[in-house]
């Protein structure tokens, strides 16, 4: 039940209960199960290490050193929440599930930061990449805000090539966003169809038009999930914040319909400095809940695309707060039942970005290479890589806040 913050909300929840009925629900390990499964992890890296660096010494500097990346990264013990799907362990959207060759490559990726090997590694082991302008909402944080509804710039022919280019350099997973990319669904099961599948592919959506149909397609087509997009527990306020009517119920259908076809399903939500407070934090993870996400991003407002120049920036009352209650719902018990949390922001305080066009980048829905979707440095033009042999000669610029 979510708690209250005013008098409309036990009736918004009682449509909100009859809508997620049909919903799968995240299946919940027991604690002897995560620890089971972090024992056998904690064995599979160190003998990859040893046989990756056939020296005790390298293997044990490696690992020390990827432990305290992870403590200082996620706080604490260093431990991420774990879910269960596919027969498969997830720790994030951003890798790949244990046990794979993927997620092999990805932490022989990792390692080789700290203590280089002659293994082969990914080049990137994310990219972003925006294959439409199109969009039907008008959102109020949206990046995209000044490339939105131009003419296409990719065929679907670029977008092959491209990806075909990246995959072969080494990419653990790719996001396909927009604009929204349900707009191009039909290339863009084309596009996972033909794409291979050592990477994992992702669609990032605000679930416009999605069905359970068209989630099986995907799914068969060799989609690994989606991130669908929903900024509030109340459909009218989240219907607002993103400038169309029915954007709350195209959500919650997305996030139904992909659980069911076996997807796995992330929930991303900006939140705002209006609701930057454990109320909403809290009833946000009880829907969250409800839709049996197996993931919930928390995105901090940043002053790009159609924020520019506005102050949406948190205080640091309101970061040290969300930083808190992060922290509380990945480490404390009581708060088992709810899905991993993914908060960016926590982590680039710590360790700087993930994404600085270090080992991932941003491709815009008019082709131009970025550090990240929040940091735009509009280095160069992706089709640039067409007529190269291999992906290199360009420099992506590195965060200047992280």
């Amino acid at each position: 039940m979510l708690l209250e913050e005013n008098t409309s909300i036990d009736t918004e929840q009682a449509k909100l209960d009859r809508l997620f009925d049909d919903a799968p629900r995240r299946p919940l390990l027991y604690p002897w199960q995560e620890e089971l499964i972090r024992y056998w992890i904690k064995v599979h890296f160190f003998f990859l290490a040893l046989n990756t660096y056939k020296n005790f010494k390298k293997t044990f500097e490696v690992l020390k050193i990827f432990q305290e990346f992870k403590k200082k990264t996620f706080g604490r013990d260093g431990e991420r929440k774990i879910t269960l799907k596919n027969g498969k362990i997830w720790f994030g959207i951003h890798i790949p599930p244990f046990p794979s060759k993927n997620f092999n490559k990805y932490i022989l990726t990792e390692f080789h930061r700290y203590v280089p090997h002659s293994r082969s590694i990914n080049t990137f082991q994310q990219v972003n990449f925006a294959i439409t302008t199109k969009c039907p909402m008008r959102c109020e944080h949206c990046f995209e805000w000044d490339n939105l509804n131009m003419p296409e710039t990719f065929s679907l022919e670029q977008l092959q090539q491209l990806t075909k280019k990246l995959q072969n350099q080494g990419l653990a997973h790719i996001s396909l966003s927009g604009g929204e990319p349900m707009i191009r669904y039909e290339e863009m099961v084309k596009l996972i169809e033909n794409g291979n599948k050592d990477t994992h592919w992702w669609a990032i959506t605000s679930g416009f038009n999605l069905n359970e149909e068209k989630a099986k397609r995907l799914k068969k087509a060799g989609a690994t999930g989606l991130v669908v997009s929903i900024d509030h527990y109340l459909p009218a306020s989240h219907n607002k914040f993103r400038g169309h009517k029915d954007a709350f119920n195209h959500g919650v259908n997305a996030a139904i319909s992909a659980g069911k076809a076996g997807l796995m399903v992330a929930i991303s939500v900006c939140v705002t400095k209006e609701n930057a407070n454990r109320v909403f934090l809290m009833n946000f993870m009880q829907m969250a809940i409800n839709l049996g996400a197996d993931f919930v991003q928390w995105l901090e407002p940043k002053a790009e695309g159609h924020y520019r120049n506005k102050d949406v920036e948190m205080n640091e009352g309101q970061i040290q707060l969300m930083e808190e209650v992060y922290e509380e719902l990945c480490h404390n018990p009581k708060y088992r039942k709810y899905p991993p949390v993914m908060y960016y922001g926590y982590y680039q305080r710590r360790i700087g970005c993930f994404s600085a066009g270090r080992s991932s980048f941003y491709v815009d829905s008019v082709g131009m290479v970025h550090s990240c979707p929040f940091c735009h440095s509009a280095d160069f033009k992706i089709t640039d890589w067409l007529e190269m042999p291999a992906i290199s000669g360009k420099e992506i610029t590195k965060c200047e806040l992280y």
